[in-house]
C-alpha cells in the first residue's frame, strides 16, 4: 500500500489536531525542564511578572519494544502495557526511575535488541506528559543574555592565554563590559557568574559560543581552579559529545554545552539556517550583520588580530566594539531564533534541542508523541529504496533579459495534500491532517504578518516561518531513512507526480511564446513572450499559466522578475535585479571558500557579461593578473577561511592544512593562503611569499566558469590565456603569454 487515504482514518477536529501539535497539557509559561533525581523532573515556568518558579513532578522512563520483556533483576522496577494495533514497537515499558531504564537499555543492547524511543530524559517527559515549552508565551518574553568574550589569541592553553574582557546584554536592558577596568582573570569570571545568576536568563545566545566562547571560558576557568556555576540550580557548566549541525547539504560540527535550567544558542548557526536561499558568502557576525543592511552608523570596528594590542593601546575602543558585538548577536537572534521558538511550542524537546536538531527528528517527535498519547503501536523504519529527485535542467545557457520565475507554492507538500498521498505505515492516519492543519496556520500567519507591523508583525513572520519549516519537512520525512514513518514508494509518486506537472508548466510556457531557461525542482525561470510587458502583466501571465496547468489545491506564484540572467548550467546561474544587485546561484559561483579576490572577480565577470562588455572583461582579467604578479593584493585578498574539523589531522588530503593547524581547537576557523614553497601558510604568518604560479592558474579555473559562454575554446583561450608566472610581466607580455599550462 503507498497510499494513505483521510477518508479511511479518522476524523480528526480542530481539537485533536491541537492536541497533535502543541501535546495533551496545556500547561503554559515552561522554559525549562530538568532530571531531579532518578524519578522526578524540575519544571521552570517563567511567571507573567517575570518571576521564575519550579516544582518538581514525577517522572516515569519509558521505551517502546516488539515484545513484553522478561527481567528478573529488574522485578517490580517496570510496567509493560500492550498498545493498540499490530505494527512493530507495541508494548510501552514505563520504569520506575532512570537507574532501571538504563539498566534495561543496558540488558537490550547486549542482547543486539532494538527499541524506538528518545534517549533524552527531559524528552520522555515532555512525549509522555503532553507537555512543551513555552505555551502561551511571545518570544519576547523570554530573558535573553548575549555573550562575548575578547582574549589574548584564540588558544586558551597558550601560556600567555588570557580572557581581557567579557561585554553582556539582556532582553532586561542590563549591559556591562567585565574587565573593561583592568580586572584580572579570576575576577572577571566571578563577576560574569554573578550577572548571570542576578539576570537570571532563560537563554545564553553568542556568536560561534559553542565553538569557541563556551570552551575558551572553561579552559580558563578550570585553569584558574574556578566554578562557572551557570546553572539555576547552581550547577556548573557541562559539555555534551561531538554533534552535527545540519543545514541544507551542510553538516557543521560542534561540542554542545549545558547550564542546568537554560539554554544555548548559537546564533553562528541559526544565521545558516535562515539564510536557506544561500545568498550570504560569509556566516561571520559583522558580514552577516551587513549582508542584511543592519550595521549601525556608529557601530565601533577593530580587527580580530589586533584586540590584544588595542586593549592595551585604547581599551574604550576595544570595549566599544566588543559591546557593538553583543548588540548585534541580540540583532541575529531576535531575527532568526522566533522559527525554533515557535516550533519548541509543538515538539517535545527542549528548545536548545529544537535550535540544534534537523527537521526530520522534528518530524519523528511529533508523531511519536501522537502514537504515543494514543496508546498505538508504532512501526520501525523501512529499509532505504532509492527514488528519484526533483527535476533540475538548464533548457538553454547564455545570457537572456529580462527574466521571471515563476514558482508551485510548496510543491511537495501540495501534491500529498491533492493526491492525498501519505505513510503507508500511519495507522492513526495523523501525517495528512497535520500537513493540512500546519499550511492552513502558515497561511493564516503569512496573511496576518503582511497585514501587521512592528512587534506584531515580526511574531506573526516567526510564527509562519515555523509552520513553513516543518511543512517542506513532511515530503523528506517519507524519503529519510530514520524516520519512524518512512515511505519510499510515496516519496517516489510525489517526484513524479510533481516533475508531471512541471513539465506540463514548462510546455504551456514553450506554447504561449516564452522561453524556460532553467528549471530546478518546483519553479521554472523563463524570458517571457512578447507583449508581457511589467510586473502586472508577467503576474497575470503566470496567473493563467496556472490556471491552464495546475489541479485545484496546487498554486503556480510569480516568485520574482529580474533585468538578466547568466544562464551557465544546472542550478549555476546570476540574476541581475533591477535594482542592480547580483544574485550568484551555484557553488561554483560563490563558494565560501574561494578567495576573496577571485569571489571579487566572479562578481565584476558576471556585471560585464550581463553589459555585453567581454573586451572590458578581457581587460579585467589581465589586470588582475598584473596585481597579483606586482603582489598588490592586500593578504586577505588570497587568503581563505578552513575550519578545523578531526578530518583535518586525520586525512592525507589534509596533510598541508594540518601542518600549520597544529595549536588549534577543532572548530576553530584559521585564515591560510598558499606559499611560494608549495606549503599552506597562516595568514599571519605572511611574509610577501604567496604563491603567485597558484593564484594565476586559480584566477584562469575561474574564469573557464564562463566557458561556455564563448564560441569555443580558441575564443575562450584568446579572452582569458594561461598566465606565466614571472616578477616582471607587463601588460603585453601579459597578453602574449604563453598557453602552455606546462610552463605553470
Amino acid at each position: 500500500m503507498d497510499e494513505t487515504r483521510e477518508d479511511a482514518r479518522p476524523d480528526y477536529g480542530a481539537a485533536a489536531i491541537e492536541r497533535l501539535l502543541y501535546g495533551t497539557d496545556p500547561t503554559p509559561r515552561i522554559v525549562a525542564v530538568e532530571t531531579a533525581g532518578s524519578s522526578g523532573m524540575r519544571v521552570y515556568r517563567r511567571e507573567a511578572d517575570g518571576r521564575v518558579e519550579s516544582a518538581i513532578e514525577p517522572f516515569e522512563p519509558w521505551l517502546l519494544l516488539d515484545r513484553e520483556p522478561e527481567w528478573p533483576r529488574l522485578r517490580g522496577q517496570y510496567n509493560a502495557e500492550r498498545l493498540h494495533g499490530d505494527a512493530h514497537y507495541c508494548w510501552l515499558i514505563r520504569f520506575r526511575n532512570w537507574s532501571a531504564f538504563t539498566t534495561a537499555r543496558g540488558l537490550l543492547d547486549d542482547a543486539g535488541l532494538a527499541w524506538e524511543g528518545f534517549r533524552a530524559p527531559v524528552e520522555q517527559y515532555l512525549a509522555l506528559s503532553g507537555r512543551t515549552l513555552f505555551k502561551e508565551m511571545d518570544y519576547g518574553d523570554l530573558v535573553r543574555l548575549q555573550l562575548d568574550i575578547e582574549t589574548s589569541g584564540l588558544d586558551p592553553a597558550a601560556p600567555d592565554a588570557a580572557i581581557l574582557l567579557v561585554t553582556i546584554s539582556s532582553t532586561r536592558g542590563d549591559e556591562a563590559a567585565l574587565g573593561a577596568n583592568g580586572e584580572d582573570e579570576a575576577t572577571i569570571l566571578a563577576q560574569l557568574n554573578n550577572a548571570i545568576a542576578a539576570i537570571d536568563p532563560d537563554i545564553i545566545e553568542g556568536h560561534n559560543i559553542y565553538n569557541f566562547d563556551l570552551p575558551y571560558l572553561q579552559a580558563r576557568a578550570g585553569a584558574l581552579r574556578i566554578a562557572l556555576g551557570w546553572g539555576r540550580d547552581g550547577s556548573t557548566l557541562a559539555t555534551g559529545g561531538d554533534q552535527r549541525f545540519k543545514v541544507l547539504a551542510r553538516s557543521l560540527p560542534f561540542v554542545p554545552h549545558y547550564a542546568y535550567g537554560r539554554h544555548f544558542l548559537d546564533t553562528y548557526q541559526q544565521i545558516q539556517r535562515y539564510d536557506s536561499a544561500g545568498t550570504m558568502t560569509s556566516y561571520g557576525l559583522k558580514e552577516a550583520i551587513a549582508a542584511l543592511g543592519l550595521v549601525r552608523e556608529d557601530r565601533t570596528f577593530v580587527r580580530g588580530d589586533t584586540i590584544a594590542a588595542a586593549f592595551e593601546a585604547d581599551r574604550e575602543r576595544v570595549v566599544a566594539y566588543a559591546l557593538d558585538d553583543i548588540r548585534d548577536v541580540g540583532i541575529l537572534s531576535a531575527l532568526t531564533a522566533p522559527t525554533e521558538f515557535y516550533q519548541a511550542q509543538m515538539l517535545p524537546r527542549s528548545f536548545q534541542r529544537v535550535a540544534t536538531g534537523g527537521s526530520g527528528g522534528k518530524i519523528n517527535a511529533l508523531f511519536l508523541r501522537a502514537y504515543l498519547a494514543a496508546r498505538q503501536a508504532v512501526p520501525r523504519p523501512a529499509p532505504p529504496q532509492p527514488y528519484p529527485g526533483g527535476w533540475s535542467e538548464v533548457r538553454e545557457i547564455g545570457i537572456f533579459r529580462p527574466i521571471v520565475k515563476c514558482d508551485v507554492e510548496s510543491l511537495y507538500p501540495a501534491i500529498m495534500l491533492t493526491d492525498r498521498i501519505g505513510s503507508a505505515s500511519d495507522e492513526l492516519g495523523v501525517l495528512l491532517p497535520l500537513l493540512r492543519d500546519l499550511t492552513t496556520r502558515r497561511l493564516h500567519a503569512k496573511e496576518r504578518a503582511r497585514a501587521t507591523r512592528g512587534e506584531e508583525q515580526t511574531v506573526w513572520q516567526g510564527l509562519q516561518s515555523s509552520f513553513k519549516v516543518l511543512i517542506n519537512s513532511f515530503y523528506g520525512y517519507l524519503g529519510f531513512s530514520q524516520a519512524i514513518f518512512n515511505d519510499f514508494a510515496a516519496a517516489e509518486r510525489i517526484t513524479l507526480r510533481g516533475q508531471e506537472l512541471l513539465k506540463g508548466i514548462v510546455a504551456e510556457l514553450e506554447r504561449t511564446g516564452a522561453r524556460p531557461i532553467e528549471v530546478d525542482t518546483d519553479g521554472v525561470y523563463f524570458v517571457p513572450p512578447n507583449g508581457v510587458t511589467g510586473r502586472a502583466a508577467e503576474e497575470d501571465y503566470v496567473a493563467r499559466i496556472g490556471a491552464a496547468t495546475l489541479p485545484r489545491g496546487i498554486n503556480l506564484a510569480f516568485d520574482g522578475r529580474y533585468a538578466a540572467m547568466v544562464s551557465l548550467k544546472t542550478k549555476t546561474y546570476v540574476l541581475k535585479e533591477y535594482d542592480g544587485a547580483l544574485i550568484m546561484k551555484g557553488s561554483s559561483l560563490r563558494s565560501r571558500r574561494e578567495e576573496p579576490y577571485l569571489r571579487r572577480f566572479l562578481n565584476d565577470a558576471a556585471e560585464l557579461l550581463i553589459a555585453d562588455s567581454r573586451d572590458a572583461l578581457r581587460d579585467l582579467y589581465f589586470a588582475t593578473a598584473r596585481r597579483l604578479q606586482a603582489h598588490e593584493l592586500s593578504p586577505r585578498d588570497f587568503g581563505r577561511w578552513e575550519t578545523i574539523t578531526q578530518k583535518t589531522f586525520r586525512s592525507e588530503a589534509n596533510r598541508r592544512l594540518a601542518a600549520v593547524a597544529q595549536g588549534q581547537r577543532i572548530g576553530e576557523r584559521v585564515i591560510v593562503y598558499h606559499r611560494s614553497d608549495g606549503a599552506l601558510g597562516l595568514l599571519d604568518d605572511w611574509k610577501n611569499d604567496e604563491d603567485v604560479t597558484y593564484l594565476l592558474r586559480r584566477l584562469r579555473e575561474v574564469a573557464a566558469r564562463f566557458a561556455d559562454l564563448y564560441d569555443d575554446a580558441a575564443d575562450f583561450d584568446h579572452a582569458f590565456p594561461p598566465l606565466v608566472a614571472t616578477s616582471n610581466l607587463d601588460a603585453q607580455q601579459a597578453r602574449t603569454a604563453s598557453k602552455q599550462l606546462s610552463l605553470f
